[in-house]
């Protein structure tokens, strides 16, 4: 996966593009990564506690495969409102999609002397120079949201805060066996791309174990995935005419699918997608069949903050990879299930201001001012 230099960004193509991480879950309705909204009162008020500690004063290095992703929008939004009430700063830098210019962001990093790096739908093939970097000037680095390509996980210093892609495909799997096991199970996937892969192989897996399978499934040619996925999508359709369940491995699908659908006619297909991302989301209200497979995602930052906090205050090691790689809440849900009013499947800011308040009986924090999707 080191060998190309590029690849086109569509939506998160941060998960999909360079073969990396991203295609694992959140809880999503953004359209900006550098910026959250006001928070109301409540959320002003959250941060306040009787701690006596300070959190310290911290620079965190955020890398994001490509800011460009709602998902990663998503994520960089809650980390900042997380992070804003501890008096930390973010010093964000968009990879782009492009692996020459996340090496640059992380030699910058080193360089200006952060306390820790988070990488956000990276696997670890993209930046093995900035991973020895910073190793050598004892900046943890740490992934967030989605589990590293195997083999690299002792790489992340700080650890893995993050869904377990091959886990989530095998939840999308017990989905299907429990409610869509009378329809043909179809879709691509990315045999060149672990971000992608992992979670398809966990979807082979966990059918197989209920005794089902793909009838059709389609590989992806990565360096042109907008196309080929389009085209694949359009071979499926075409030969597969009655009611079926077409298993997305990305979160940008949606996007390109739908409008296939709609001119085959195609109203007897289920259509599975990662993540609740606010274009996703809306394709869901204007009456798309669409099912989104999700998680607590939001615990993973909870997780990660805790343990800087506990690191930089106490020298505490960070925790090993098994005991932060999971996937709360994993699930399939309409939009329907969503909790009421809600364009998200697991609103993030009651989580926050019940976070905070944990924290607040140890450190000293500020008023909350952020709030996030």
């Amino acid at each position: 996966m080191g060998s190309f230099k590029k690849v086109p960004v569509v939506a998160t193509l941060a998960a999909c593009a360079i073969g990396i991480a991203a295609c694992g879950s959140s809880s999503s309705s953004t359209t900006s990564s550098g910026s959250a909204s006001a928070g109301s009162s409540t959320a002003a008020s959250a941060g306040t506690g009787s701690g006596t500690k300070s959190p310290g004063v911290h620079t965190i290095g955020v890398l994001p495969s490509t800011a460009t992703s709602e998902n990663l929008a998503v994520w960089i939004a809650q980390l900042k409102a997380t992070l804003q009430p501890l008096g930390w700063t973010v010093d964000e830098c968009d990879g782009a999609g492009n692996v020459t210019t996340m090496e640059n962001c992380m030699e910058s990093f080193v360089t200006h002397k952060v306390s820790a790096i988070v990488t956000m739908a990276l696997g670890g093939p993209e930046i093995p120079v900035g991973l020895k970097q910073a190793a050598a000037a004892n900046i943890p680095v740490m992934a967030e949201g989605t589990s590293v390509t195997p083999g690299y996980e002792k790489d992340f210093t700080g650890g893995i805060y993050a869904d377990n892609i091959v886990q989530m495909g095998q939840a999308t799997a017990a989905y299907i066996a429990a409610h869509l096991k009378s329809q043909p199970v179809v879709g691509e996937e990315i045999t060149q791309n672990y971000g992608g892969q992992g979670y398809v192989n966990g979807v082979i897996a966990g059918l197989k174990s209920d005794g089902l399978k793909y009838t059709d499934l389609r590989d992806t040619n990565l360096a042109n995935i907008v196309p080929s996925m389009t085209q694949n999508a359009q071979a499926i359709v075409q030969k597969n005419t009655g009611p079926v369940t077409f298993l997305d491995f990305s979160d940008f699908g949606p996007s390109l699918f739908e409008p296939v659908f709609a001119k085959a006619n195609r109203k007897n297909i289920t259509l599975i997608t990662r993540y609740d991302d606010p274009t996703t989301v809306k394709l869901m209200q204007a009456g798309d069949n669409i099912l989104v497979q999700v998680s607590q995602e939001w615990k993973h930052i909870f997780d990660m903050t805790s343990a800087m906090l506990a690191h930089f205050n106490n020298g505490t090691p960070f925790p090993p990879y098994t005991q932060t790689v999971n996937q709360p809440g994993a699930t399939v849900m309409s939009l329907k299930q969503f909790p009421a009013g809600s364009t998200v499947a697991y609103p993030f800011n009651p989580a926050l201001k019940a976070q905070l308040a944990e924290w607040a009986k140890t450190y000293k924090l500020q008023p909350s001012t952020l709030s996030a999707p």
